[in-house]
């Protein structure tokens, strides 16, 4: 097929090849539309190593970092962080955050352990490539509350 019968197979269908032109532009702005907006904060921290005072060296090589950098974001997601956050920035004292795990779980378990699970969920954190960055990242619709919520992460795992 030669550009030119391309062009003329378009001009002779151009009805079409505008109405479907026409409805995926549609169909992605009613999407774009619908989909409330999300906002993700990044804290970044350092996990530390720590060099042999004998030796002088860092003494962990490619596994073993790895392994720590894995141990790092594992405590990171911990529910003991979590808690620590919650209080810290008193998410536990909402009356509306109460309200909502009284409808959750009929007033049954741990409220504060609850509001950590519930705001652990919108929390990543995985390793920067090659190096022992850790990137903490929150989601959330609010983008102040996603900003204090990543830096409070990043502040409870350091503590």
């Amino acid at each position: 097929m030669t550009f030119d019968q391309f062009f003329r197979i378009l001009r002779a269908r151009w009805l079409l090849a505008l109405s479907i032109v026409v409805v995926l532009v549609a169909l992605t702005l009613t999407i774009t539309l619908l989909i409330p907006k999300s906002y993700r904060a990044t804290a970044l921290v350092m996990a530390d190593m720590k060099p042999d005072p004998v030796t002088g060296m860092s003494g962990m090589m490619g596994a073993q970092l790895t392994g720590l950098i894995a141990t790092q974001i594992d405590l990171i997601k911990s529910p003991a962080v979590s808690m620590r956050v919650v209080r810290t920035l008193r998410i536990d004292e909402s009356a509306e955050m109460r309200q909502q795990w009284q409808s959750a779980t009929g007033g049954k378990g741990d409220y504060t352990a609850w509001v950590a699970d519930l705001i652990s969920q919108n929390l990543n954190a995985k390793p920067s490539r090659e190096s022992n960055i850790i990137e903490i990242e929150y989601t959330s619709v609010d983008p102040k509350f996603a900003a204090a919520m990543a830096n409070a992460y990043a502040k409870a795992y350091m503590d």
